[in-house]
């Protein structure tokens, strides 16, 4: 008997806009700008929060949307945020933004303490939102010096900004004693099936809505899947399914980070596969110039981004979202930018990578012992 067809948490939603943001100038600039035009509310959700300019920025605006009476509401990971200092959160709380922080670190719960909110986005007034994976921090611009990390947004404006806002909800009421009201979804009308989108969530293996639609087209992609993620620590399913893509002549293209990491060890570890998916006649790239931080798979017309890494940690035990979306003029964006970071990137070539020195293997060897403990304990604590 066959097992029943898991169902998607929402609907594709038609008819939405979007725009492509890349690098921190870009999106920070774009999402600020929303802040300082909102008039009724703000939602904002990210893992990693860092005072510094770009913060300070972002806390000025949110102070100041509050004395226009705008409503605020920011879900922050409480350990992605441990380096949010004491006079910026009295800031926020002083102007009557309302924080909630996920799951506080303690010792004596170490499931819930290792179960961690991964999710970045930003809604403004229901109409606008930006989902991705870059968190506020001045690591993503240029005050960092020259290796800031390379990362996108995406601006949506349409009917998936009310999936955007209900997943908010959903995960505030849970947490929060002080319950804000689900807003109806209007119905629409469908206009252009080719224009179509859906909010992915993932909340564990059981509910990993993410990795499910990326393996599914992977799978049945013909022409091309290309995948950037800075922690390709990938589920063994995730891994055959590129295989499988490669060796039937799909055009399957890995970018990595290269030379610039914020965890090299992660580096090192994901380099075991190299060999293996080489030879498979996968194609590697090593992003040069910065850390790559992104989080996009595009398989021929179809394509997601968001704040999933794909990383075995990441299914385990973290919350995740992300769109998919098909879209000719967006998708033309996104490959764009992969061919203009292909050109930044060195390929890994096989009969090289054999020759790598005794010291490259050793690393390899103990950053997979690291991330094997680390697998088994999250799949001890799982969610």
């Amino acid at each position: 008997m066959n097992k029943k067809k898991k169902k998607y948490q929402y609907p594709w939603r038609y008819n939405n806009q979007f725009r492509l943001l890349v690098d921190g100038k870009a999106y920070f600039s774009a999402m600020l700008q929303s802040i300082e035009n909102a008039s009724d509310c703000i939602l904002f959700e990210t893992y990693l929060v860092n005072s510094g300019q770009i913060t300070t920025r972002f806390i000025d605006a949110f102070c100041a949307a509050r004395k226009r009476g705008v409503h605020v509401y920011m879900l922050l990971d409480e350990y992605g945020c441990m380096e949010l200092k004491a006079h910026d959160r009295k800031r926020l709380s002083d102007a009557g933004v309302e924080i909630l922080f996920y799951h506080p670190v303690k010792l004596l719960t170490p499931a819930t303490s290792l179960q961690r909110d991964h999710r970045k986005l930003l809604s403004i007034d229901n109409s606008v939102a930006y989902i991705g994976g870059a968190g506020i921090t001045d690591e993503f611009t240029p005050a960092a010096g020259d290796h800031y990390w390379h990362d996108v947004m995406m601006q949506v404006i349409g009917p998936l900004v009310h999936d955007i806002d209900n997943s908010f909800y959903r995960l505030w009421n849970k947490h929060h004693h002080k319950q804000i009201i689900l807003r109806d979804i209007p119905e629409e009308s469908v206009e252009n099936y080719e224009n179509r989108a859906r909010l992915l969530v993932a909340a564990g293996t059981e509910e990993n809505e993410i990795l499910r639609a990326t393996v599914k087209h992977i799978r049945s992609c013909q022409e091309k899947a290309w995948i950037t993620s800075p922690y390709l620590i990938s589920s063994w399913k995730l891994r055959r399914a590129i295989r499988y893509a490669a060796h039937k002549g799909v055009d399957v293209r890995l970018l990595l980070p290269g030379p610039y990491s914020d965890h090299p060890w992660i580096s090192w570890g994901i380099q075991r596969y190299y060999s293996r998916l080489l030879k498979a006649g996968v194609k590697i790239y090593e992003f040069q110039p910065r850390f790559s931080h992104a989080k996009i798979i595009l398989c021929d017309d179809w394509f997601t981004l968001g704040s999933s890494n794909l990383d075995r940690w990441d299914q385990l035990l973290n919350l995740d979202s992300n769109i998919e979306i098909y879209d000719t003029h967006c998708n033309q964006h996104i490959v764009r930018l992969f061919e203009d970071d292909f050109s930044n990137s060195k390929r890994v070539e096989l009969k090289y990578w054999k020759q790598r020195p005794l010291l490259q293997h050793i690393r390899e060897w103990i950053a997979g012992i690291a991330i094997s403990i680390l697998g088994y304990i999250g799949i001890k604590f799982k969610r």
